[in-house]
């Protein structure tokens, strides 16, 4: 396998990145750059030559990107101190892929519609973030205590699907846009399925679901309660923190460019990345939510992404415990594990073949996730540590079933991803080991 030219990895204290593409910033293109990094901060930088090696091991890095932490807006934890998933593991997952902040899902044992079951602050260097849940268990049907939970730390409120009353969502529209009026608002993050039209159905709708046999979820699943989401809030006044979770069709994507109002949208990353088109029956990579695509979903999302339509990419990650992948694909928990193969394949997906600027692959992953949890963008600067430095051509395997101790559902097993982050500044000892 190829190398990149910081293998052998330095030992030394003070490295000088030489020539290194840096992302710092919105609305900055990338620059050359030689960067001095001291321990696990960014101590020094400038245009490349401008710096003395002095005590620092210089780094060919010609072919390397420096860049923000990124930020995953969306992920599931539904146990902090599981033996499948818990804090340790997905921080671990997390800051191996380059995240420097998760945002989790009120899905949880137990549910996140209290105070006391938020998980707020950092865990091994990893910024943690929770989202309260809407309605009282996810049910749809009662308010939970907003502001016991926002008071609390919560970075907003979400809920998963849209199969409760309406007049729920309408109410806590109008109480998100009296609180913006107060300064006082929050993102309110609404997935617009509903679960009751999908009936069980795990692929979208279309030739390629039903040339496997796997059963369909129609398009208005997800296209009905979007309309009525889009229409709620253009009947309440001052409703700007509604947050579209998790997109993912072609009709969706034709809805919004006919809403004549913008719209923070989120997309799911594997949804960019495959389509129904690219799997067979047996593949272990059929089981997300929202339900796969076809090739015309995909391609509609992907240029959703390109004209800005889309804001931000989630990685809803979920682990599973390998009894329950042994499990036929319809019965199985909904989800896939991992981060450290999601930032390789967008970069292919998204920057090689759609030729997508680099700045604005870090927009849907750092910078666009922040604003989707109200929250100002992190950029770099000389003193930081929540930095990544990413090399596009270091190949490495998917793990197999069976060969981690974490969740088995995993993406693309056994196959060569093209693609790593080589360190991160919130790791100790600044350097990550080749993904196993």
């Amino acid at each position: 396998m190829a190398t990149t030219g910081i293998e052998p990895l330095p030992a030394a204290e003070q490295v000088l990145l030489r020539d290194v593409w840096v992302v710092a910033a919105p609305h900055q293109p990338p620059r050359r750059r030689d960067v001095l990094l001291d321990g696990a901060r960014i101590r020094d930088w400038s245009t490349p030559g401008g710096l003395a090696v002095g005590e620092a091991t210089p780094v060919a890095a010609a072919d390397l990107w420096l860049g923000p932490c990124l930020v995953d807006p969306y992920s599931h934890l539904e146990e902090a101190h599981g033996l499948v998933d818990n804090l340790s593991r997905l921080a671990v997952e997390a800051l191996g892929g380059g995240y420097g902040a998760v945002a989790l899902s009120p899905q949880a044992s137990p549910w996140r519609d209290q105070p006391q079951a938020l998980i707020t602050g950092r865990h091994q260097g990893l910024e943690l973030l929770s989202w309260g849940s809407f309605s009282a268990g996810g049910a749809g049907q009662d308010f939970s205590d907003h502001g016991a939970l926002l008071a609390a730390g919560a970075v907003g409120l979400a809920e998963e699907s849209c199969h409760g009353h309406p007049q729920l969502l309408f109410r806590g529209l109008q109480w998100q846009a009296d609180a913006h009026r107060r300064g006082e608002g929050s993102p309110l993050a609404v997935a617009p399925r509903d679960p009751r039209l999908q009936a069980g159905g795990m692929a979208r709708e279309g030739a390629d679901a039903l040339r496997l046999g796997l059963p369909t979820d129609p398009v208005a699943s997800e296209l009905l309660p979007l309309q009525q989401l889009l229409q709620a809030a253009g009947l309440v006044d001052g409703a700007t923190g509604l947050r579209l979770l998790n997109v993912s069709t072609a009709a969706a994507v034709a809805c919004l460019q006919r809403h004549p109002h913008p719209m923070a949208a989120a997309v799911h990353w594997w949804h960019l990345v495959e389509d129904t088109s690219g799997l067979g029956r047996l593949s272990d990579s059929w089981r997300v939510q929202p339900s796969l695509g076809n090739r015309r979903d995909r391609q509609a999302l992907l240029a959703a992404v390109q004209q800005g339509l889309i804001t931000c990419i989630t990685v809803n990650h979920r682990a599973i415990d390998h009894h329950q992948q042994l499990w036929p694909v319809e019965e199985r928990p909904a989800g896939l594990a991992g981060y450290a193969h999601v930032l390789p394949l967008l970069w292919k997906a998204l920057v090689e073949d759609l030729s997508l600027p680099v700045e604005k692959l870090w927009r849907l992953l750092c910078w666009g996730p922040r604003q989707f949890l109200g929250q100002p963008p992190d950029t770099l600067a000389p003193g930081s540590n929540r930095w990544l430095l990413f090399s596009p051509n270091d190949p490495w395997v998917m793990p197999r079933q069976g060969s981690e101790r974490g969740g088995g559902n995993r993406p693309w097993p056994g196959r060569t991803v093209q693609g790593r982050v080589v360190a991160s500044g919130l790791v100790s000892g600044r350097w990550l080991a080749r993904p196993r």
